[in-house]
């Protein structure tokens, strides 16, 4: 990709501020991560979507970020249009029982208007870290709820299609799974509908949300949430501590003292020492309990399957030497 020609044309588009060699370490709730060849910051929706149409219309290769709190991005960066929606999708407007917001919003900021609004369901969000649009992807939750519980409707961009509404069973929601995951689709805007519910009763979960987040995770070190999938009928964070994993650590990536399921940056982890601990933990809790752990957070970089190569490829790259398959 010729970056300064894509650049430049972009600044013609007058889309939002346009940048090369962007350090995405700037942009993840890791720190981690080389740098985007273009970034671009659209200012408003309707900026997104012009820079969207573009870029599939360029055949340019592309990556939308949010607040990448769910993401490990490559010591390498990628060599694609990185297009941020922190400026363009952060509206949120209450409306009878229903809260209609941008990807780009923050669910805490949600949460908080939902209460402001008197509706009720939103609580579990104002624990999880990151966007909307993030918690559509990987159907977010949190204290038995999730983000399927409450989605009504969504708006998404769909490449040679353009906007169009999506029904949740469309999402094919699941355990931490969507069909954001396997189709070209980009998260723009969500309708929640909740119900009518007492403020003081609302504020009062969500205090009781976050003290126990604050109690239970790392929540002052650089991090990206939960790393495995809890498989079933069983807990990651539990095997993984079982196995007196909590302050293992590759260079400055360490299995966090607060909770097990969590890696953080002390300093200047990189990629590679994270997924060199992961790997360590996932060996581990195979080769003691069976139990194959799969990867919550997202992998953004070179491989097989372009910016998101499937963790199976990168496991069996590795050449782990798990007893049993790599993926």
């Amino acid at each position: 990709m010729n970056s300064e020609r894509v650049a430049g044309d972009l600044r013609r588009l007058d889309v939002g501020a346009v940048s090369l060699n962007e350090p995405l370490a700037r942009h993840t709730s890791f720190r981690i991560g080389g740098p985007a060849s273009v970034y671009v910051q659209p200012g408003t929706k309707e900026d997104l979507v012009r820079t969207l149409d573009w870029v599939e219309g360029q055949s340019l290769p592309y990556f939308v970020l949010g607040q990448g709190t769910n993401v490990l991005v490559s010591d390498q960066g990628i060599d694609a249009v990185v297009i941020s929606t922190s400026r363009a999708l952060r509206y949120v407007e209450a409306r009878g029982q229903t809260l209609v917001a941008g990807a780009g919003v923050l669910l805490t900021k949600l949460a908080h208007k939902a209460q402001q609004a008197s509706l009720g369901g939103m609580e579990f969000a104002v624990s999880i870290p990151g966007t909307l649009g993030g918690a559509l992807v990987m159907n977010a939750g949190a204290h038995g709820s999730e983000m399927r519980d409450v989605v009504w409707e969504m708006v998404i961009w769909q490449p040679k299609a353009g906007l169009r509404a999506l029904a949740p069973e469309e999402a094919e929601f699941s355990y931490r799974r969507s069909a954001f995951m396997t189709h070209a689709w980009i998260a723009v805007e969500a309708t929640m509908h909740l119900d009518p519910k007492d403020p003081p009763a609302i504020l009062e979960s969500m205090r009781h949300h976050m003290a126990y987040r604050k109690k239970t995770q790392p929540v002052g070190d650089p991090n990206a949430g939960s790393i495995f999938k809890n498989p079933e009928g069983d807990y990651a964070g539990r095997l993984i501590e079982a196995l007196g994993a909590k302050g293992w650590y590759v260079g400055d990536a360490e299995v966090s003292a607060a909770h097990a399921n969590f890696i953080v940056n002390r300093g200047h982890a990189t990629a590679h020492d994270v997924l060199s601990l992961m790997r360590r933990l996932r060996s581990a809790v195979f080769a003691r309990y069976a139990v194959q752990l799969r990867p919550e957070v997202r992998w953004i970089g070179p491989g097989e399957g372009g910016f998101e190569a499937t963790w199976e490829n990168l496991w069996c790259e590795a050449g782990e030497g798990l007893q049993g398959p790599c993926g």
